[in-house]
């Protein structure tokens, strides 16, 4: 018989897992619509109990029971988060986490990411440098966000400049948000800030050099922009193995991060490393849309490949 101490712990984490197998966290990117933004919060704090980091802490680190929680965080900080996002989450008041760049913020060098750039370029012109410069054979499978998921960060901007040049294209504007817009969010209290990298690579495709500095570099100028510690910290893409693995989530271990994001869809639980904590993605569609994804959880991917391939011509 096990003694009543470790008889108690194991109730509680039994406990526990029956309890959470509905928690998830919610993630978005950048959004135009806050009807639509607004709907679904209204839905999320209908059918959940919205949470912060705060509770995710206590949740992993302390076995702190969450039932039935959902945590919302965004990506990328565009300016859509301070213009859209931001009021519906006051107005609600609903926690959530900011994921930013604190290098696009601060507008010295890039000013977007590279995803962000590439909006409007003609594809076909671009595939054809990025084939060139990197030497590879074209492929009817390929397309420029998939060749890009294959290189490094450097070697991106290299292709986005030879097509600058070759068609005269000039620098975007600045879409994101500003470092006194990320300061006030921070200093009124209800959205966290967190790290997203410096420019937000493919970690997985990037020298360990190159990787550690993309993360800690993120993490210490983000710090020295808040003034404060930073606890959570998000991959950029974030799926598992594809875009970050063991190594990146051990160059986590010794800075002042708790608590790291993927993408993996699925609810999150007491089974998870506190470094790969999964995330649902939600971007856009009618509300039904948005239930049957939520409900649907995990398998929605599972559904959306299958639909896609049967609708291939045989």
């Amino acid at each position: 018989m096990l003694p009543a101490e470790n008889q108690s712990e194991q109730s509680l984490h039994a406990e526990n897992r029956t309890s959470d197998k509905m928690n998830k966290v919610i993630n978005f990117h950048e959004l135009h619509d806050p009807v639509w933004f607004e709907k679904v919060v209204v839905y999320l704090k209908s059918r959940y109990t919205m949470v912060g980091s705060r509770d995710l802490y206590e949740y992993y680190y302390n076995h702190t029971p969450l039932r039935n929680a959902c945590l919302i965080t965004v990506d990328d900080g565009h300016s859509t988060s301070y213009d859209v996002i931001y009021p519906v989450l006051k107005k609600h008041k609903v926690p959530a986490i900011f994921f930013v760049s604190p290098e696009i913020a601060k507008r010295e060098e890039a000013v977007n990411f590279w995803f962000q750039e590439i909006r409007g370029y003609d594809e076909d012109k671009l595939e054809k440098i990025a084939f060139d410069f990197l030497n590879m054979t074209p492929t009817s499978e390929e397309g420029i966000k998939s060749v890009f998921d294959k290189t490094s960060i450097d070697n991106m901007w290299e292709i986005i400049s030879r097509y600058r040049k070759l068609y005269h294209v000039e620098p975007k504007a600045a879409m994101n948000m500003t470092v006194e817009q990320i300061r006030q969010i921070d200093k009124e209290g209800l959205v966290e800030i967190g790290a997203h990298t410096l420019t937000h690579p493919f970690l997985a495709r990037e020298t360990v050099e190159r990787s550690m500095n993309e993360i800690k570099g993120s993490i210490s100028q983000l710090e020295g922009l808040l003034q404060h510690p930073v606890f959570t910290f998000a991959y950029p893409n974030g799926r598992p193995v594809l875009d970050f693995g063991e190594r990146e989530m051990q160059m986590l271990t010794d800075t002042s991060i708790k608590l790291a994001f993927s993408t993996r869809p699925h609810n999150f639980s007491l089974s998870d490393d506190v470094f790969a904590i999964p995330r649902y993605g939600l971007s856009c569609g009618s509300m039904n849309f948005v239930k049957l994804k939520l409900f649907l959880g995990k398998y929605y991917p599972l559904l959306r490949c299958a639909l896609k391939i049967g609708q291939k011509p045989s």
